[in-house]
């Protein structure tokens, strides 16, 4: 029996998209300027990985996959790892491997917009739960810890983690260190899952993340209503390119909100920590000027006054 394939970029995906897949459904159509954009960026990870050759680390590079090629008549790039298990085979495909002097470690390059940079900075694979899938898999093919890159395709600033290094036997200059919040029986289960669902042509509930923004499947998950008024589905290239910019700017809001609030809130500190009411960094002039409190009256007490005592709080502004 032929099993089903599973790509390990893919596992941290909503279950609902994983069965639909399996099923048969079809994405969402993209737009050319979607798929120069993703050409773009896998570029990027070329740059990436000289950063890594840069710091003085040797790595194995990647290359197309004959294994894919010959298996499945398909074009892939990276160096091949797969996961077999009793009812499905999981596929992947590392960007590098880190070689060191008596192991080899696989490393993953992500290359993100800065928002999207930013918030990996801040919450880690918490906020990425498809990436946390992915390396998931990769770290249990390879049964290493794991080097995650994560490129500012902006700036070209780096975030440098070791991931899962649980028995702390990597120690590299400048890596911050940090675990995956789920493990590979987790992933295991859900396929699992997923192929009952599969097996009784049924799609599995859908669970609202943070990326739904460019789930291709969404059409899926809109409400009865919106399916009997059977809603039309719109592919011309122009309207999905503004769909995802529009997308996108509502991510970069929010992002941008949570800086400046964090920000501020140093900002300020440094005036209240240092008793300074102004002063100019980097071309910003910050000005605090003490904490303001308002203080309230207990209206119900007033009411039970006499109507003179109560009057007089009125006319003298006391009470509004």
């Amino acid at each position: 029996m032929n099993k089903p394939v599973y790509q390990m970029s893919t596992v941290g995906n909503c279950s609902r998209v994983l069965a639909a897949k399996r099923l048969g459904y079809k994405p969402t159509p993209q737009s050319l300027q979607d798929i120069a954009k993703l050409n773009h960026y896998s570029r990027l990870e070329a740059v990436a990985a000289q950063q890594i050759i840069d710091l003085g680390y040797q790595v194995e590079l990647s290359m197309a996959c004959q294994t894919c090629l010959d298996r499945y008549e398909i074009e892939k790039h990276g160096i091949h790892v797969e996961i077999n298990t009793t009812l499905f085979l999981l596929i992947g495909h590392l960007d590098r491997r880190l070689i060191l002097s008596d192991r080899k470690l696989p490393i993953e390059i992500k290359s993100l917009g800065k928002a999207s940079w930013i918030k990996f900075q801040r919450e880690h694979f918490s906020a990425f739960p498809s990436y946390a899938g992915q390396e998931c898999a990769y770290l249990q093919a390879e049964n290493q810890p794991g080097i995650y890159w994560v490129m500012d395709r902006d700036s070209g600033d780096s975030l440098k983690y070791i991931v899962n290094d649980s028995n702390n036997e990597i120690s590299l200059n400048n890596f911050e260190k940090i675990n995956l919040p789920i493990t590979f029986s987790s992933i295991e289960d859900k396929l699992n899952q997923i192929e009952i669902y599969v097996q009784d042509n049924v799609l599995p509930d859908a669970v609202e993340r943070d990326d739904c923004f460019w789930c291709h499947y969404s059409y899926l998950c809109h409400k009865k209503e919106d399916l009997n008024k059977e809603l039309k589905m719109e592919t011309t290239s122009f309207l999905v390119e503004m769909a995802e910019d529009y997308k996108y700017a509502l991510e970069l809001e929010k992002t941008a909100a949570e800086i400046k609030s964090n920000a501020k809130d140093i900002l300020l500190q440094h005036c209240k920590q240092n008793n300074v009411e102004r002063y100019r960094c980097s071309g910003l002039s910050v000005s605090y000027r003490g904490t303001k409190t308002k203080e309230y009256l207990d209206t119900a007490s007033l009411k039970k006054l006499k109507p003179e005592i109560y009057l007089s709080f009125v006319k003298n502004d006391l009470f509004k």
